[in-house]
């Protein structure tokens, strides 16, 4: 969901030449889901548009992913995917055990198959407990056998990625939340889409997009505060942490922290306006921590990326899924093509600038 900040941000347009031989570090949750191609039509009928096959699982993210992965290459971009680890104890709306109930939907889908009740496989393939698991699963595979990296943050993926552009391990963090914001990324890039246009949620509508550029920095300038108070803005605010204090968009939010300077002062002087009540003082310093100190892995490993694999790729696509083996063999055509000549453009540039050097000191690339 991430909070809502899109009304005060400062969004700039940016040319994918200038994006040209950069590492960008992908919020991969959230650009998987991006991926997704289904319709809320109305609450009955919550997967009625998913992309399914033969075994009655979803597809999207998979294709969605081999597009997508040729694309940045076409676009001489080096993606760095980064997947959440364990989850906040104030994240709302998930299961107490994921893993658990993930291993035995495993299993009762496996069994479904085994006995042909093709209902019965679909009813579980779509089930929360397996659905969004699987397909993280499934995205990690198929990112191994096409060559591109990724990491396992010890929390959120927006933490790490922020982590990686602050350090210029990666040029760029790549997500449609503004999250990213609120734990401090430096340089955020929304709209990477071949197609230049997005689905409208809920709706089989699309709209045109152009790829947008935010510089924190400059935002916390124009807006007349700093990160700490960013983050105090976001306690007011509806987020994956905090359902938000009634009657308080961003515009007011902004209004009370460059009035008062900070929540607890919020809190004090405006009590009589508004019902703070569930902002207690444990839960403050809960979610000011969680942005602005998160945990996250410090020591990486040289990144590599290889040329894709094809019979992994072939394995989890055509073997696995059924999906048609031309259309796929035709994309990782230009899969290869287009990874040649964004590592050889890399390289040149590389060696051609010392400054991009010293930014790519982790990076390394196979056959």
């Amino acid at each position: 969901m991430g909070v809502k900040l899109h009304n005060i941000i400062s969004r700039d347009k940016i040319d994918y030449q200038e994006l040209a031989g950069k590492i960008i570090v992908i919020d991969a949750p959230n650009i998987i889901m991006s991926l997704f191609n289904f319709s809320l039509k109305n609450s009955s009928s919550i997967n009625q548009g998913l992309i399914l096959d033969r075994t009655q699982r979803p597809i999207s993210h998979l294709y969605g992913l081999l597009y997508r992965i040729n694309f940045y290459y076409s676009k001489k971009i080096f993606p760095l995917f980064c997947f959440d680890g364990k989850p906040s104890e104030l994240k709302r709306m998930i299961t107490k055990d994921q893993l658990k109930d993930f291993i035995f939907t495993q299993r009762w889908y496996a069994q479904a198959r085994q006995c042909g009740d093709k209902k019965e496989a679909r009813n579980i393939a779509l089930s929360k407990e397996y659905l969004w698991q699987n397909i993280i699963k499934e995205s990690k595979q198929l990112l191994g056998a096409l060559g591109v990296p990724y990491i396992e943050a010890p929390s959120s993926a927006e933490s790490q990625c922020a982590y990686l552009v602050k350090k210029n391990i990666a040029t760029f963090s790549n997500s449609q939340d503004f999250d990213s914001l609120l734990f401090g990324t430096p340089r955020v890039i929304q709209n990477i889409s071949k197609s230049l246009r997005r689905k409208v949620h809920g709706k089989w509508q699309y709209k045109k997009i152009t790829p947008l550029f935010i510089n924190l920095k400059n935002n916390l300038r124009i807006l007349g505060i700093n990160q700490f108070q960013l983050v105090d803005m976001a306690l007011m605010l509806q987020t994956d942490y905090f359902s938000g204090i009634t009657g308080i968009g961003p515009k007011k939010a902004l209004h009370l922290v460059k009035t008062h300077r900070n929540i607890e002062s919020i809190i004090r002087e405006e009590k009589k306006r508004y019902d703070f009540t569930p902002l207690t003082s444990e839960l403050i310093y809960k979610i000011r921590k969680l942005f602005l100190l998160p945990t996250v892995l410090q020591e990486f490993d040289t990144f590599y990326w290889n040329s894709p694999n094809n019979p992994s790729i072939l394995s989890l696509l055509c073997r696995e899924h059924h999906l048609n083996r031309e259309r796929v063999m035709n994309n990782l055509g230009k899969l290869h093509e287009s990874f040649k000549k964004c590592r050889s453009y890399f390289n040149s540039q590389s060696s051609a600038t010392k400054r991009v050097q010293t930014r790519l000191d982790a990076v390394s690339f196979g056959s």
